[in-house]
């Protein structure tokens, strides 16, 4: 695929993307502040309202964001007549974030954690997500004259299946549904986070084949193999049930641990352009750490020990500020072949992210000991939220940075 410099629907989505990163940050900053001064908690507007808003923009907003630029690109929607209406289902996206915004802060939630949507803002983003699907499967309708038929009827199942996802997210939000948490334990079981990391596995090895990367040598089958039969023991132990105690919950999270290797390899039989250089190396590095750190989190004695304190925080921010924020700037810069960040920002994004990360790491290990620092609040618990709040603040100048960045562009 041939990928063009300037898309208006690619372009205003990674655009809002960055706005949301930049909001996301922003917010997670005040919450920082709030923690270490809570008399400033404005009002009825708390950090337990604060939270889902700063969780939501960085899921559905900065995260969510160049995933659909990805869509717009694989389909093709500027060639199509949707292209017209592309940057008006990037808008309508945000607008949804922001009326949920303005509902997770008047105190309406689901209570389930990044599925907050309830009522009327729960409708407002099925909207948007049933006008994004339009654009696309306008595109596909379009396109599929020009395609080959591998990727005709591929992305026509593709097309299919996303038409489910807004009924899938009235479900999931349903208060009724219960999340993927064993009640008995209140830890995660492992096959709801085997599914869910397979998906981002399945992203990993998508990206370099549909922004056809060239190949340096054939790429083994053997992943694709153990990948449908990681799906295969997500299903039955699923289907089984049970906690962070059973063997085979342990054995479905055991599965990860090859992804660590299969994914790096797997990237090096592609070539990619040399602007993607900084950002591939830091995606395949915290994915590593991601994937050992969260088997290793899984079992027992440290589940238990790490359960209900910042240490779970820490592990979010990996997979967020560390891997995730990584791997949608390489998705960025492979699908507009433009520049994001610089020599000196994207060392500075990682290095504050990753200090973020050990404190937060270091703060859980304390908390996990005992909970009398809940009532004395300890100097060592004082001094990890000055330095979460400093690393915060780096992580919102960067980010602005880079907002700034592409919006001159």
């Amino acid at each position: 695929m041939t990928l063009e410099n300037s898309r208006q629907g690619v372009d205003t989505a990674v655009a809002h993307a960055l706005a949301w990163l930049v909001i996301g940050n922003g917010i997670g900053l005040f919450l920082s502040i709030l923690l270490l001064f809570p008399s400033l908690n404005p009002g009825e507007l708390t950090y337990g309202r604060w939270t889902p808003v700063h969780l939501n923009a960085q899921l559905y907003g900065w995260t969510a964001m160049p995933l659909i630029a990805w869509l717009f690109s694989v389909y093709e929607v500027h060639l199509s007549k949707a292209d017209k209406w592309a940057s008006a289902a990037v808008w309508a996206w945000s607008c949804a974030i922001l009326i949920g915004s303005i509902s997770w802060l008047s105190g309406t939630s689901s209570g389930k954690i990044f599925l907050d949507w309830r009522n009327g803002s729960l409708w407002v983003f099925v909207a948007a997500m049933i006008i994004l699907w339009i654009v696309v499967a306008v595109a596909w309708r379009d396109g599929k004259c020009r395609w080959n038929r591998s990727k005709k009827w591929l992305s026509g199942i593709s097309i299919a299946g996303l038409a489910l996802v807004p009924i899938s997210m009235i479900f999931a939000a349903s208060p009724s549904v219960y999340p993927p948490v064993d009640p008995t334990t209140g830890g995660p079981t492992g096959s709801s986070l085997l599914g869910s990391t397979l998906i981002v596995v399945g992203m990993m090895l998508l990206l370099p084949r549909i922004a056809g990367l060239p190949t340096k040598q054939p790429t083994s089958k053997l992943r694709w193999i153990f990948f449908s039969i990681c799906w295969l023991v997500f299903i039955v132990t699923e289907t089984i049930g049970g906690t962070h105690f059973d063997v085979w919950q342990i054995g479905a999270m055991l599965c990860l641990v090859p992804w660590a290797w299969l994914i790096p390899q797997d990237w090096k039989t592609f070539t990619w352009p040399a602007e993607t250089t900084a950002w591939r190396f830091a995606a395949i590095s915290w994915w590593g750490i991601l994937v050992i750190s969260g088997v290793t989190m899984f079992f027992p004695s440290l589940l238990d020990h790490l359960k209900f304190t910042q240490g779970l925080v820490a592990h979010s921010h990996l997979a967020m500020a560390g891997f995730t924020t990584s791997f949608c700037a390489l998705l960025i810069v492979s699908i507009t072949n433009k520049k994001m960040g610089g020599k000196f920002t994207i060392p500075l994004w990682n290095a504050a992210a990753l200090g973020m990360i050990v404190v937060l790491a270091w703060m859980g290990w304390r908390e996990g000991d005992g909970y009398s620092w809940m009532i004395t609040h300890p100097q060592w618990r004082e001094i990890g939220l000055i330095m979460r709040t400093f690393f915060g603040a780096i992580l919102l100048v960067v980010s602005a940075l880079w907002f700034k960045q592409w919006i001159r562009k």
